[in-house]
């Protein structure tokens, strides 16, 4: 990170900061944590660098709240899976007019093993003696919640691709001005203007005026 002083946002667009896209149960604080964070980093200089700054702070967000969500779904999913699993090993070679009763004792035994630490671990215990072991409840987690989680991968996907956007518009303008800079001074101390096909030295180091 950054060790310099902290950089605070303009006052032309503190308005855009003061309300951050956040959903209820988010940290505001976590947010400007993030915030200055990136700020530090990216440390922007122009009016337009702070704007596209704002926007990578925002995309950034996304992406946390985005793997954040991701996460608790699995934890949700997980319920659905040991019920999923349960019924399947309560069920094998039961007649189908007894299905329902294995159906209820399934969501029974889904819901002890969420609320109760003890239950959970008696569950757990059977179904990996009948071979559903942790890896096999993965599996079943994954498999419940596969549109889900293909859900926030696409997003994720696309947030990702904004923010590295964001990052190469950026990058391209500081390398233009740091060119543009460098040629500006080897023609001030030239002493005179050179043609657009001419290359400078600066530094000994050659520095091409053709633009990329």
């Amino acid at each position: 990170m950054n060790q310099s002083h902290p950089l605070a946002v303009p006052a032309e667009l503190v308005q855009f900061t003061q309300q951050p896209c956040l959903l209820p149960g988010e940290s505001p604080q976590d947010f400007e944590t993030i915030r200055q964070m990136i700020i530090d980093d990216v440390r922007p200089e122009t009016n337009i660098e702070w704007l596209w700054t704002l926007d990578l702070v925002e995309l950034s967000w996304e992406i946390l709240r985005y793997r954040g969500l991701k996460q608790k779904t699995l934890e949700q999913f997980r319920m659905m899976a040991i019920e999923s699993l349960l019924r399947r090993m309560d069920g094998s070679g039961i007649a189908d007019h007894a299905s329902r009763a294995v159906e209820i004792h399934a969501r029974r035994g889904a819901l002890e093993w969420r609320e109760d630490p003890d239950a959970a671990i008696e569950i757990e215990a059977r179904l990996e003696k009948s071979g559903f072991d942790a890896l096999a409840v993965n599996a079943e987690v994954y498999l419940q919640a596969r549109e889900q989680l293909e859900l926030f991968d696409q997003l994720m996907q696309s947030a990702q691709q904004r923010r590295m956007a964001l990052l190469r518009e950026i990058s391209i303008r500081r390398e233009f001005a740091l060119r543009a800079e460098l040629v500006s001074n080897a023609v001030i101390g030239n002493g005179h203007v050179l043609s657009s096909r001419q290359r400078l030295t600066h530094d000994d180091k050659p520095v091409s005026l053709r633009l990329r």
